[in-house]
This record gives structure tokens, C-alpha cells and sequence, in this order.
């Protein structure tokens, strides 16, 4: 039986997917990049979202611990990682030109 535990997907989300998602910004084309943000990013903070409700409900003091048990701080990261994609979206656009 696998465990759902809110919080603990949350400070997943935080940890390993973000990052995963900036690094392979790096290495994917611009139409991937623009994919992410327009389209991936505001499901899972969306996702993020109903996780933090499920957190709340069990966990009141969870956001002592995991950051993303917080809505201003989701929305934070999820602002600073759409900055972070949008700076390398604009980079690469700007290589392709030069290079194309």
C-alpha cells in the first residue's frame, strides 16, 4: 500500500522536481522551456495548492518544517522558478539567433 502524504510530496516538489525542472531548462530546446512555463509550472503549483489544503487539514504545523506548507511561499517559488525558466528561455532564444 503506498502512503499518501501530502507534506512529504510537497518538500519533494521543493527539493528534486524544481530543480530538476531548472536544470533541464538548460538542456532542452526554447519550445520545451516555454512549455514548462506556460503550461507545467501552473499545474503543479496548482497541484501544490491542493496538497498544501490536504497538509493543512493533518498537519497544522507543517509549515514550521517544509516550506511549501505555506501559500505565500508556493507562490513565491513558483514565481522565482518562472523568473529563473523565462531568463533561460530568453538566453537561448538569444543563442539561436546568433547561431541561426
Amino acid at each position: 500500500m503506498v502512503v499518501y502524504d501530502p507534506c512529504e510530496r510537497l518538500k519533494v516538489i521543493r527539493t528534486q522536481l524544481i530543480p530538476a525542472i531548472l536544470t533541464s531548462a538548460k538542456e532542452n530546446t526554447t519550445s520545451d522551456i516555454k512549455t514548462a512555463i506556460e503550461d507545467n509550472l501552473p499545474v503543479l503549483e496548482e497541484n501544490c495548492y491542493k496538497l498544501l489544503e490536504n497538509c493543512e487539514k493533518k498537519w497544522p504545523e507543517c509549515n514550521k518544517e517544509i516550506e511549501l506548507c505555506n501559500r505565500d511561499n508556493i507562490k513565491k517559488v513558483f514565481n522565482d522558478t518562472r523568473e529563473k525558466l523565462e531568463k533561460i528561455w530568453k538566453e537561448k532564444e538569444q543563442e539561436s539567433s546568433v547561431s541561426g
